[in-house]
């Protein structure tokens, strides 16, 4: 740094601001500095300065990103904003598995992250622990995507409402066996999505069947085996599927095709997470979609603003989804519109 100061003719102190942009210099200043940088090979040492200053202007996000496209897409959005605001993002899979969750949260934390993006899991006490634990020792941790019952920030689509919407669709069309496709209970979100299709089975008259339920633990391929053997009994089969998320609405769709059913002729299909091939089917799947660019925002917003204000009151913001009506519900394609 001492060299890179004599060739920019500035002090070192004017170099670390630069570096670390903690005052404004000068923007002939800046370029004097970063000519030096370069000329020298300089590399900024911040293993060194994180000692120093006890961050590492790192931020952890722990989801299940691999096995998911919309979950890619959300971390996206998060590392581009991330990045402007001058951070590095480290991602870890939690393969949506509470002790992997758990595993690679500590794994974050031994990296000294300088603050947590979590899509937190229900029903595991050691990883309800562990969070509870940063949250007691006011560390910056945000809950993204799913609602969480812990006392922190969190960011989510809405989900009751929005499946009322789609249930509610189908049953204008004229169905009451609406089979629903449930994803994993180990998340908030799941609860909240199965919750809003028994409020449309008893506000709108519909038959309330237990066979309807359909456990697809949003998994792909255990969703195509249960639906498939739904399928295979025409007296007791749902005349529509409602499916919670995007990855059981493949399995559901594989399902049709090996029962030789088509949509929406012989059973209608409309599900929750838009996805972005889901107008390359044929026909084009109805869909409600999350809103992943305006969650990813709040989330960097709302994570920042508890680092530089700890003692700020929590908030929760459940961002609104949009309804995207194509063809395989069975009435016909309409302009997109917001659902709520």
């Amino acid at each position: 740094m001492a060299e890179v100061a004599r060739l920019a003719g500035v002090s070192s102190t004017t170099v670390s601001h630069v570096l670390n942009k903690t005052r404004p210099v000068a923007p002939e200043t800046e370029h004097l500095v970063m000519q030096a940088v370069a000329a020298t090979g300089y590399r900024h040492n911040l293993a060194a300065r994180a000692l120093a200053t006890q961050s590492t202007d790192t931020i952890g996000v722990a989801m299940s990103v691999v096995t998911n496209p919309y979950f890619a897409e959300l971390v996206r959005d998060i590392e581009r904003l991330l990045r402007h605001a001058g951070y590095t993002m480290i991602v870890a899979d939690t393969n949506d598995d509470p002790a992997v969750a758990t595993d690679v949260i500590n794994h974050l934390m031994a990296r000294r992250v300088s603050g947590l993006i979590v899509s937190p899991l229900e029903g595991d006490a050691q990883l309800t622990g562990s969070l509870t634990k940063l949250l007691d020792d006011d560390f910056p941790l945000l809950f993204l995507d799913r609602r969480s019952d812990l006392p922190g920030d969190q960011v989510y689509s809405e989900c009751v409402d929005s499946i009322y919407h789609l249930t509610a669709h189908l049953a204008g069309q004229g169905h009451r066996r609406i089979g629903y496709i449930q994803g994993s209970l180990t998340s908030m979100s799941a609860t909240d999505r199965l919750a809003g299709y028994r409020k449309a089975v008893t506000e709108l008259g519909l038959d309330d069947d237990p066979r309807l339920v359909i456990a697809g633990e949003s998994d792909e391929h255990v969703t195509e085996q249960r639906v498939a053997a739904h399928l295979a009994v025409p007296d007791e089969r749902a005349t529509a599927l409602v499916v919670s998320n995007n990855q059981m609405t493949l399995g559901t769709m594989r399902a049709i095709k090996q029962a030789r059913l088509r949509l929406p002729r012989d059973i209608a299909l409309i599900c929750y997470d838009d996805f972005e091939w889901a107008d390359l089917f044929e026909p084009q799947i109805t869909a409600m979609a999350q809103d992943a660019a305006t969650l990813a925002a709040t989330a960097v917003d709302l994570l920042l603003a508890r680092m530089k204000s700890p003692d700020r009151p929590h908030q929760s913001v459940a961002v609104p989804t949009e309804f995207h009506h194509r063809d395989s519900c069975g009435c016909g394609r309409r302009k997109h519109r917001a659902a709520r």
